[in-house]
Formats: structure tokens, sequence, C-alpha cells
């Protein structure tokens, strides 16, 4: 994974265990680094699965252009490679991806916002690591909704997926553009933290977050975040678990097992908690 100890990830690693009760057979285990800007210590751990031969190795690779010489290092050894949450496109040694579509995901937290806001008001962005494919996708996405409802996207700036970071970035970008209507944070964890700064400042703002993690969940059922887009952690951890299972058994699996999304607000909590 690209880390352990967000609730995200936790959430992940809930489901690897839900595909072990599934189907027996299987034993697979849960690692990663502890931050997900740690490329080097993931590099690590898939270098150590590659030398005790694993069977199969499902990844939710944190940087594309560092990882892929890896993954194909485990490949060129006999190891299947399942792609989990993050896609590389240019992997083609890949036996399948399992996870979001996270482009689909940020337009729809654009257009969640566009809702919520008036033409040329403005807004900004908080995203995940710099080069995380995951993170460019929901941006992508959520810059392309905003700006063809003609919201005014003000500034775009990275916080690592950390809410103290988060915070940080939002008082900065509160400071510098005191017109801000609303943020659109990559995860929520960045989210929160905007939330938190937005608090501070004394001002109410549009903050929607991605993954719909349960302190997200709180917070909107409370009435502070606006909303967060759901995408289902656990289905990731327990299909890309069964997808990897069943490549290293020589089975055919889907190219692209798409997990879904949905946006989470104050209208349909009650569907996620």
């Amino acid at each position: 994974m690209k880390a352990v100890t967000s609730d995200y990830w936790k959430l992940v690693g809930a489901g690897v265990d839900d595909a072990m009760a599934v189907d027996p057979t299987i034993e697979a285990t849960f690692l990663g680094p502890n931050e997900e800007t740690d490329i080097e210590g993931q590099i690590r751990i898939i270098e150590a699965q590659i030398s005790a031969k694993v069977d199969a190795l499902a990844v939710a690779p944190s940087q594309a252009d560092q990882l892929q010489p890896t993954l194909q290092k485990a490949v060129d050894a006999g190891i299947p490679v399942v792609l989990i949450d993050t896609n590389i496109d240019t992997f083609d040694a890949k036996s399948a991806f399992v996870g979001t579509d996270n482009r689909l995901g940020g337009t729809m937290a654009g257009e969640f916002m566009a809702g919520k806001l008036q033409p040329g008001d403005e807004v900004a962005i908080i995203r995940g690591a710099a080069g995380d494919p995951v993170h460019n996708l929901r941006e992508e996405g959520a810059v392309e909704a905003l700006e063809a409802a003609g919201l005014v996207v003000v500034a775009t700036q990275p916080a690592d997926s950390d809410r103290a970071k988060g915070q940080t970035v939002a008082e900065n970008l509160l400071t510098a553009n005191p017109n801000l209507k609303g943020i659109y944070a990559t995860n929520d964890e960045m989210a929160l933290g905007a939330l938190n700064a937005a608090k501070a400042a004394g001002k109410t703002l549009i903050i929607v977050g991605f993954d719909a993690s349960p302190d997200a969940l709180d917070s909107i059922e409370a009435g502070e975040l606006t909303g967060s887009v759901a995408q289902f952690p656990g289905k990731i951890g327990e299909l890309g678990t069964l997808t990897a299972a069943a490549v290293a058994r020589g089975e055919t699996v889907e190219s692209f097992v798409n997990t879904g999304v949905d946006v989470v607000s104050i209208d349909n909590i009650a569907d996620f908690k």
C-alpha cells in the first residue's frame, strides 16, 4: 500500500481481511510505509516480496515513474502484479487494475461544488503529493468541471494528503485570496485540514473532499464539511486481493475492476453511516 497509518488505508486493509474470509486458501499480508511520501520505503517493501517469491502482488503505487521499474522486476521474476487504487497507464505488464475511476470522481466533485456556488466565484484546490497519478486525475476532473461551470480556480497547492499540511496550505490560500468561496481537496484529510483553517479564520466555505473517510462522514453529518466523493476502499482491498489470487492461479480476470464512486452530502449521509 502507499501507507498503513491513515483511515483510508486501514479500510483497504480490512478489505484484504474480507478477501481471506471469502477464500480461506488465500494468505495475504498488508504492507506499506507509514507515509504516502515514502516512495523508497514502498520500493524496499516490494523488493522484499520479490525476494520472498510471493505468488502475486497487489500494489497501490505512490509514484508511477519511480515504482514501475520495480513492478517490472516482479513480473520478470514470474510474479503477477495487480494494481489497486492507483493505475499506471504505461505499465502494460500489469495483470489488472482494481479501483476507482478517479477522474470521474474529480468531475463529480467539481460539479457538486459548482452546484453550490455562482459563476465567477473563486475556488482553490489542495491536492496530494505532486506526481501522484491518483491525485492528478482527481484534480484534472475537478478543474474541468469547475471551469466549465464558470468558476475561477485561483490556485492549486499540494499538501501530501496530510491534515496538518492541508490546514497550513488552506490558511495561506485564505490569506492570499480573501474572496475565496470554496476549496476542493483530493482527499479527506486535507479537506478536514482546510475546514479547520476556515473555522479559525471565521469563514464559511464550500469544502469538498475525496474518500468519504469516517472522520469526513462525521463532519458532513455535523453540517461542517460540505461533501466528499465516496470510493469504497474495503471493496478495493477485497477485490484487489481476490483478483491477485485468481491471477496467481492462472485464471482470466477483467483488465479493469471498477469499484465505483458517489458523492456524499448532508442529503444522503444516512446511506453511508
